[in-house]
Parts: structure tokens; sequence; C-alpha cells
């Protein structure tokens, strides 16, 4: 029985390139054809893996592996964020990897896509961005100043809902650019003015509302792990973990926080976490009570 073996991609590749251009196709064309459509399967593979393994987190560097790529990569992803018939998931992914892979060559097509008038609200936040990661900070600087607006304002009983929704967005933007100094300040204030609120609502809003305050926290924790402050980082993080949006797989995976995972103190205090989070009648003591 003949034995049927799999040439590797290489081989293939290299033999298309050899073959396609027989059939009357111009050489360039089919070698260019070839490259763009490899490097759209690569791209498409590590969407794919970080949706995979990673898809609870976004942090700085978790695309570094399309960099290699180059340009051909960055205007891939930027059809992909802009076209509006692709899966919402697909299309936020696209623009994550676009912070770590846009190179100066997309600096017109984003000012091109900026200009359009139906571009959806979440789209021209990564576009404003994505323009000021690349020198261009005329945006969000707009962006920054109009927030500005509405959170320095003194907290009242009619302005504190606009006053934290504000800071909200504005520490988004700010870690987004990093200006990781003001943004540790800003979620810092939007904390405090949430401890503040709590007890002052209604019970039924207090829960809510202390969830995602212990959320923020979070938010926080990447400041300050990405500032070198670990033992604030540490606690933080640990704070944040009293919210159920947090989880401790999410900071097990996130670039941002990897200074906790390279401190000596990782290990004893992730353990910590885990036994903390296991219900009292899971533990060995109540299982052996049960016999």
């Amino acid at each position: 029985m003949m034995r049927r073996t799999r040439l590797p991609g290489s081989v293939l590749l290299t033999l298309l390139c050899v073959l396609l251009p027989t059939a009357g196709w111009p050489t360039s064309i089919q070698s260019d054809k070839i490259q763009s459509d490899k490097i759209e399967s690569l791209v498409a593979a590590e969407l794919q893996r970080v949706a995979t393994e990673e898809d609870q987190v976004r942090y700085r560097g978790q695309y570094a592996a399309l960099v290699p790529l180059g340009s051909a990569a960055g205007q891939f992803l930027l059809s992909m964020l802009l076209d509006e018939d692709r899966p919402l998931a697909t299309r936020r992914r696209a623009a994550n990897a676009l912070h770590d892979v846009a190179t100066s060559d997309l600096l017109e097509p984003l000012r091109q896509a900026m200009g359009d008038l139906l571009l959806e609200p979440w789209v021209e936040t990564e576009v404003g961005l994505l323009l000021a990661r690349l020198g261009d900070r005329q945006t969000l600087d707009r962006w920054i100043r109009q927030l500005r607006r509405v959170t320095d304002r003194i907290p009242t009983t009619v302005t504190l809902a606009e006053i934290l929704e504000g800071l909200g967005r504005l520490g988004d933007l700010q870690f987004r650019s990093e200006a990781l100094g003001a943004a540790t300040a800003t979620h810092r204030r939007r904390i405090a003015l949430m401890k503040d609120l709590i007890p002052r609502v209604p019970e039924r809003l207090q829960k809510p509302l202390n969830d995602e305050m212990q959320a923020i926290h979070y938010n926080l924790a990447c400041c300050l792990a990405l500032t070198g402050k670990i033992d604030a980082a540490f606690e933080a993080t640990e704070q944040s973990l009293q919210s159920s949006t947090i989880r401790i797989t999410m900071v097990q995976v996130d670039g941002d926080l990897r200074a906790l995972r390279e401190d000596a103190r990782w290990s004893d205090w992730l353990s910590k976490q885990i036994e903390d989070k296991v219900p009292a009648s899971q533990t060995p003591e109540a299982e052996e009570q049960r016999r």
C-alpha cells in the first residue's frame, strides 16, 4: 500500500509559487496574493488563540506575535475593525491587536476613518486612541478636555452620577493612552466618591454599587503594577477580587499584572486567594465531618 505523506506548509507554498505563474497570471500578482493570504491566515489564527486562552482580559503586548508581520497585518486588522459585517467579538479583538501592531503607515487610513460621520461610537474611540498612539493626539486631547469639564465639578446630588460616569471614561482613556499616573489618580477619585455614595443610597442599591467599586480596584491595580508600585498593586488586586466580576484566572494571565506574578510573594499570595474563595462547605474539615 502506498503511504501518503503530508507536505509541510512551507513546501506547499514553494510549489504554489512555482506552479501558479504557469497558469498565465503575473508572477508578482501571484506572490502578493499568496503573501496576503498567508498573513490573513496567521492573523486569524492568533486572534483565535487569544480568544481561546485569554479572552477575559486585554493588555499591552497581548498580540506581540503579530508585530513581525509588519504593516500588512495592520492594514488587514484595520479592515476587520471597520467591517460591520464581521462578528462584533472579532472586530473588538482586531482593535485590540491594532494597538500592538499599528505603524505610521496607518495614520492616513485612520484619519479617513475618523472622518466617517456614521462611525460607531466604540470604533471611534478605538480609532482616536490608535491615532494618539501614532502621535496624532488631537482627537484624544479634545475628548479629555471635554471630560475634564464634567469630572472637575464639585459633586452634588445633581452632578454626582454624571461625574462618576465621566471618571470611568476618563480613566479608561488615560490608561489606554499610557498616562498611567493620571489614570491612577482618576481611579482613586472614582473609588473614593463611590465609597462615600454607597451608605447614602437605598439598601437595594448598595450591593451592586459596592460590587462595581471593588471592580475598579482591578483597573487601579494594573496602573500600579505597570508603574512599579507592587505592594499597592497586590493590595488593590486583592480588593478587586471581592467583586463578582473579577476572577483570579484574570490575574493569572493579564499581562498588565505580570509584575505581580514575577514577585517572590506571588505563589503564597495566589494560594491564599484560592483558599479564601473555596466555600466553607467544600473545605477538607467540612468533608471529614460529613463522613
